[in-house]
C-alpha cells in the first residue's frame, strides 16, 4: 500500500495543538510525520518535540526565524520519504482513518486522492467509497470556491514523485490562496484518474486570528489575482 507522509506546519497553536496531536496519534495506518515549527513562542515547538520523541518515523524541524506556512510545507515536501504527501493544519482534527483512506485510494494512474471534509458544510453523500474523477473535472473542483472536493490541500494526498518531477512547491510570496494555486497547478500538469472518498475524514477548526479570519483588503486583491492565474491554467485542459 502507498506510504504516506504527513506534513504539519505549526506556529503558536496554543491548546488547539493538543487535540490535533491526539487525532494524529489515533491513526489506524502507519505513516511518516514531519512537524515543522515556524518559530513558535508559546510552547508549541516543545509539544511537537515531546510528541515525536522516540518514534523513528516522526520528525520535528524548528525554524530559527518565522518564515511562513508555505516555507514550512516546502520543507516537508523536500524531506518527505513517502510515496505521497498530505498536508495537515496544526489546529484541525483527523478521523482515525484519514491516513488509511488517502493511502488506499492510490492506484497506478492516480495523481492525487481526496477525502470528504467538514467545515462550513459537509458532503451530502458521506458513504465510504472511492469515486473516480477525470483531470478536467478535478481541476473544476479545485479551481473554485464552494466545490465539494475543493482546492484546499488538507483533504488531499499528492503523489510525491509527481510533485518532484514537476518541481512543484508552494509560492512563499503568497499569504493567501497559496493552497488553491498549489492544487490547481498540480492538477493542470498531471493527467490521470483522481479518486475521492466523500466520507468525512478531516474537520476544519475555525480558530480566531487564523489567516482565513484576518484577511486584509490587499490580501483579497491578491487572492483575485491568484484565481486569475488559476483560470488561465485551465485554458489548456
Amino acid at each position: 500500500m502507498t506510504k504516506l507522509t504527513l506534513v504539519v506546519p505549526t506556529y503558536n497553536l496554543s491548546h488547539y495543538f493538543d487535540d490535533t496531536l491526539a487525532t494524529i496519534a489515533a491513526q489506524t495506518e502507519a505513516f511518516e510525520l514531519w512537524l515543522i515549527d515556524d518559530h513558535s513562542t508559546d510552547g508549541t515547538a516543545e509539544k511537537a518535540v515531546q510528541f515525536a520523541n522516540g518514534i523513528p518515523m516522526f520528525h520535528v524541524e524548528q525554524f530559527t526565524a518565522h518564515q511562513g506556512v508555505s516555507a514550512a510545507r516546502n520543507f516537508g515536501i523536500t524531506h518527505a520519504s513517502g510515496d505521497a504527501v498530505a498536508f495537515v493544519d496544526g489546529d484541525d482534527r483527523l478521523h482515525p482513518d484519514y491516513v488509511k483512506t488517502l493511502a488506499q485510494g492510490f492506484q497506478a494512474d492516480t495523481p492525487a486522492v481526496a477525502v470528504g471534509y467538514r467545515w462550513w458544510s459537509q458532503p451530502l453523500d458521506q458513504r465510504d467509497h472511492y469515486e473516480q474523477i477525470s483531470q478536467r473535472a478535478m481541476f473544476q473542483q479545485a479551481s473554485r470556491h464552494g466545490s465539494e472536493v475543493g482546492g484546499y490541500i488538507w483533504n488531499k494526498a499528492y503523489s510525491l514523485p509527481a510533485l518532484r518531477q514537476q518541481q512543484l512547491l508552494f509560492d512563499e510570496s503568497l499569504t493567501i490562496a497559496e493552497d488553491y494555486l498549489f492544487t490547481a497547478t498540480f492538477v493542470a500538469n498531471n493527467p490521470g484518474i483522481y479518486r475521492y472518498d466523500p466520507a468525512v475524514r478531516y474537520t476544519k477548526v475555525n480558530r480566531p486570528g487564523s489567516t482565513i479570519h484576518s484577511r486584509s483588503l490587499a490580501e483579497r486583491r491578491v487572492e483575485n489575482q491568484v484565481f486569475d492565474q488559476i483560470y488561465r491554467l485551465g485554458e489548456y485542459l
